[in-house]
């Protein structure tokens, strides 16, 4: 008999606990970072563990929109790279260590990865978050880190990004932008200034 990881453990109980939620989400269809706080609707039954990563942006509609594309809908992407380069996102929602368990699509979040107790790979994680889509400016997006949540070595900081319309040639690279990265064993959360600029992906949704 295949013996269960506390990986397995924890998907098993967020699908109990986080049913309600996720039937009302939809499936898978020059950055400046300040100190924030996350919105009362964020709260709500999300993965954590050694790693919790949480966004949730003030832009779009409060229900899923009547038709695609809809003026006004904002679709905001959390993307975080693991130490060993795999990219967990709306189109990998589980990579070695990481698991992305919610998936906006339409307004405000959350979007979430996780990644379970004792499962952190030693390394560097990088977190950066996608402006898919959406024409409404500014957007202001929120991110929380946690690491080693409910314990003595737990350590929490909150950014802010807030997406301005960009002058054309900046597209691709005010649209994706960087916002920490966290470092294991020790878990800690940090602003690197030596991260290269990455191009905004150019994936699509189903």
């Amino acid at each position: 008999m295949e013996k269960l990881t506390r990986r397995d453990v924890l998907k098993g109980a967020l699908a109990t606990t986080g049913a309600l939620l996720l039937a009302n989400m939809p499936g898978w269809k020059k950055p400046a970072v300040h100190v924030g706080t996350v919105p009362a609707f964020a709260q709500t039954s999300l993965g954590t563990g050694d790693l919790q990563v949480t966004l949730t942006w003030n832009t779009g509609v409060p229900v899923p929109p009547e038709e695609e594309g809809k003026v006004g809908e904002v679709d905001l992407d959390l993307w975080v790279t693991e130490p060993d380069g795999t990219e967990v996102y709306y189109g990998n929602p589980e990579g070695p260590t990481a698991t992305l368990d919610f998936d906006n699509v339409y307004g405000f979040g959350p979007e979430n990865v996780f990644v379970a107790p004792g499962e952190a790979a030693d390394g560097t994680y990088d977190v950066n978050v996608d402006y898919f889509s959406g024409e409404t400016f500014p957007t202001t997006a929120t991110i929380r880190v946690t690491t080693f949540a409910n314990t003595a070595q737990q350590q929490v900081k909150t950014y802010t990004h807030v997406f301005e319309l960009p002058e054309e040639e900046e597209v691709k690279y005010d649209y994706f932008p960087y916002i920490c990265s966290i470092d294991f064993p020790a878990g800690n959360i940090y602003v690197s200034t030596k991260k290269d600029v990455k191009p905004r992906p150019t994936g699509t949704k189903k």
